[in-house]
């Protein structure tokens, strides 16, 4: 006699003594136990063996949705596959799906190249993917991003006015994707198929803003009344009498500083020409950088080790456009690496070496017979010619007389 089915109306059934089942045909039924709980439950044959494997808890199921769940179940039973083992394996996959979201892929990827990453290289992909992509797409299933989905992230600062970020937050997230693929977390990879999207087109190459010198007076006696803060000041001063790159100088700490001796020694690991030129870099401080190191001593060194500009953002020093944004507030819309083009026109057009000059900024030629003669560290050199750039300044600001150049640097010619 066939099992008749199941209705809405008998799966309300009231519960009795002992714990009975309630069938709807083909090994589905209802069990409904002394409590008033009530559960699906699916007979079926295996290899044999006569198991049940459970479809959820009803009214949370309904009788619909337990027919489908009979019917998946069924077609894995014919295919050889337990339910229940299939049942383990798709928590097991929602939990690892759930897992993998682009924020903890992204950090994952982070610190699996921190150690290979100079730490300017590891800020910098860092603060693109939490400036740009993690905000909006951060708790986001990383398989479940689409191109679309990305695009639009992307297009929204693209479209804001910081297009080489963009584009550069676009190469930083094909990276995180592949990293995902390559730990089987995803499939597919959006960012690289953005990579020629005219949507992001490279922007014209606008070369860096630099600083004149019949600005510099202007603009010191601007710094020296204006509320920057302390800590910034003092960086623009020190980049503006040493010409080094604008994150060799924000991570400075102070155990690089021999205030005695007049001597800065740049880690390597912060040299964006550590392949040209192993090893650190000897910058001299001139008599004046030294009396304001010694005042800024005072404010933030705290421990030998301790960041010469410290801040309270997230990298414990100034964040990467402290500097630009102070100039601009003065009035000078230059970039704060344009104050490096500074120091060469000027140190270029009062006849010093400029093979000295390049070697002060931490230039690397392309020219290898040029690069190999820069190894020279001409530091003595370097010395007195740093040490007349800052009279120099000094005359600019107080509106004094030029200073002299030194009894005993030369003007040699340039190698060519």
């Amino acid at each position: 006699m066939a099992e008749k089915l199941l209705t809405d109306t008998k799966c309300k059934a009231k519960p009795r003594n002992k714990l009975y089942y309630q069938n709807d045909g083909a090994g589905l039924r209802l069990q409904i136990r002394p409590d008033g709980a009530k559960y699906w439950m699916l007979r079926y044959t295996l290899g044999g063996v006569d198991s049940t494997a459970g479809l959820g808890r009803y009214p949370e199921v309904s009788l619909e949705e337990a027919r489908k769940k009979a019917l998946a179940a069924r077609q894995l039973v014919s295919e050889g596959i337990k339910p229940s083992i299939e049942r383990k394996a798709r928590i097991a996959r929602n939990i690892q799906r759930g897992e993998a979201t682009l924020r903890v892929i992204s950090q994952e990827w982070l610190a699996r190249n921190k150690a290979e990453w100079s730490p300017h290289h590891y800020e910098r992909n860092e603060g693109l993917l939490r400036r740009i992509v993690l905000p909006t797409l951060g708790d986001f299933p990383i398989h479940e991003i689409t191109e679309p989905l990305l695009l639009n992230v992307l297009r929204h600062h693209y479209d804001s006015g910081i297009k080489e970020s963009a584009r550069r937050a676009r190469g930083v997230a094909q990276q995180v994707w592949q990293y995902a693929k390559d730990t089987h977390r995803a499939t597919t990879n959006p960012a690289r198929e953005l990579a020629g999207s005219s949507v992001l087109k490279k922007p014209p190459v606008v070369p860096f803003s630099a600083l004149r010198a019949n600005q510099v007076g202007p603009m010191l006696r601007k710094l020296k009344e204006s509320e920057v803060e302390p800590v910034t000041r003092e960086a623009l001063l020190l980049m503006l009498t040493t010409g080094v790159r604008d994150f060799a100088l924000r991570a400075a700490r102070w155990n690089e500083f021999d205030l005695k001796k007049g001597i800065w020694t740049l880690p390597m690991a912060r040299r964006k020409t550590r392949k040209s030129f192993p090893g650190d870099h000897l910058l001299p401080l001139s008599r004046q950088m030294v009396a304001e190191l010694r005042e800024l001593a005072k404010l933030t060194r705290t421990s030998p080790d301790a960041l010469v500009f410290a801040s309270y953002g997230k990298a414990g020093y100034l964040a990467e456009n402290t500097l630009r944004y102070a100039l601009h507030r003065l009035g000078y819309v230059v970039t704060a690496h344009g104050l490096r083009s500074l120091i060469t026109d000027v140190l270029n057009e009062k006849g010093f070496n400029a093979d000295a000059v390049e070697r002060q900024i931490d230039h690397a030629p392309k020219d290898k017979t040029r690069a190999a003669y820069l190894r020279t560290d001409w530091f003595e050199y370097r010395r007195k010619m740093m040490q007349w750039f800052a009279d120099w300044i000094d005359a600019e600001r107080d509106h004094t007389k030029q200073p002299k150049m030194p009894d005993n640097v030369l003007a040699f010619r340039r190698v060519a």
